[in-house]
Parts: structure tokens; sequence; C-alpha cells
């Protein structure tokens, strides 16, 4: 779950800061497996296409990342050190931007688009989530997969609206693929746990499904609407990083 991995250790804020050591390098390796980690404050990231990269580091799907094809095919390696090893979020993501920009001119700019997205708001007027503390490291802001009897169970803490929207797409399976809009007005972190019967479990053993499962046990719903979201124009960039 690679989209969910960099969600959990990068996220928008602080425009100056930067990694106190970075090393950037195109990966032609040609493999399909790509890894994320971070470790006492220590970035590293093997061969992240650039696409995927800059849409979590804006909190969108790659879809809404306008720019060059070629953005897809550019996967890159970084090693980089953060000035504290509890970084938030927050820096994090405004480092590794930062990165972009420093080492392959990247220049971008974002501007509202209509988009058909699933819109995430309270379902009936009141949702069933918990309170939680704000992550005391990036990596603990999470959903993870636990085992269940039947069907699918993710456990989240510590977990923002606007990341579970931005998480939604990645543990949904065959249900959606679309860019989920956090329109539930909820600021703060939250915990939760979800359960639910896989798409193609549902003929055979029944159950909930995901949109059933946010209804009741969440109070949260999923709406198709179309809406003018952000997207990313990405005005220039260099496909190969200056020198480390």
């Amino acid at each position: 779950m690679l989209r969910a991995a960099i969600l959990c250790l990068i996220a928008a804020s602080a425009w100056g800061q930067r990694f106190d050591a970075a090393e950037l390098r195109v990966n032609q390796s040609g493999e399909e497996r790509s890894s994320v980690d971070l470790t006492n404050g220590v970035l590293t990231m093997r061969n992240v296409s650039l696409r995927i990269l800059l849409a979590e580091l804006y909190l969108m799907t790659p879809d809404d990342i306008v720019g060059p094809s070629w953005l897809s095919d550019v996967h890159v390696d970084i090693l980089a050190k953060a000035p504290s090893h509890d970084a938030s979020d927050a820096d994090l993501r405004e480092m590794a931007k930062a990165l972009l920009r420093d080492r392959m001119k990247m220049a971008a700019h974002i501007e509202p688009r209509p988009r058909s997205v699933l819109a995430l708001s309270i379902w009936k007027g009141q949702h069933k989530l918990k309170s939680d503390a704000p992550p005391q490291r990036p990596e603990d802001a999470a959903c993870r997969r636990q085992s269940a009897e039947t069907g699918i169970r993710f456990v989240c803490q510590h977990m923002s609206m606007a990341e579970f929207a931005h998480e939604i797409p990645e543990i949904a399976g065959r249900y959606t693929d679309q860019r989920v809009v956090d329109q539930t007005g909820l600021d703060g972190s939250w915990q939760f746990s979800l359960e639910w019967t896989s798409f193609g479990d549902l003929e055979t053993n029944g159950g909930l499904t995901l949109f059933a499962a946010l209804q009741s046990q969440l109070g949260l719903q999923l709406e198709n609407k179309k809406l003018p979201v952000p997207v990313v124009i990405i005005d220039s960039m260099e496909r190969t990083p200056a020198e480390n």
C-alpha cells in the first residue's frame, strides 16, 4: 500500500523548510516494487514514480496531477534526513516539495477544476468517531489492516478526516478508485475501526459493502458529486535531477 505509506510519512505547510541532507536520483531499475521507510527522521524512498509522489505530497490522486506524461515513467530514489527525528507530517511534506523545487526545478500551482468525486460527509447529522490525540510521529497517523474473521478490517489512529478521505480509494479495492473529498467539517484527529466485505465476496458471503459500513459503523457517507476541486498544474520541471 504505497499511497498509504507515503501518506503516513510525508503531509502541508512551512514553505521554507529543507532537509538537512538529501539525495535524489532517478531509479532506472525497471522494477515494479516500490518502498518507503521513515526511521528517526530519515526518509528512504525507492522506485517511486514522480506522479505518485506529487499526488501524495499534495494529498490528491495521480489523475489530479496535470503535467508532462513522463511524470508516470520517471521513478526516483530519495534518501533524506530531516532536521528533527520527530518532524511533523506537514514539515516532511513541505521539505519533499522543496527538494523537488531545488533539484528538479519544479514550478507548480494549484487551481480548481470541475471533477466527479465522492464527497465524504456526516450521515444523518451524527458521526460515531472517537477523538484522538495528534500523532507524536508522522508514521503514527495511519490506517492499518488487521485480521478479521470475515471480510476486511482496518484500524485507524490519529487520522484527520482529510487524510482518511485521501486514504479511502487505496483501501476500497474494487468499490471505488474515485477521488474522495472531505466535507465532514470535522477538525482534529480521530480513531476508529471499519470492517466490510470485499467486493468479490459479497455475492457468496453477504455482509456490508464499504459504503454501508461507513454509514453504520462510523456515521459517515459517500455521495457522488461534481465539485470544483484543486488540481496541481506542473508549470515546468526537469526530467533529471541536478547532482546531489
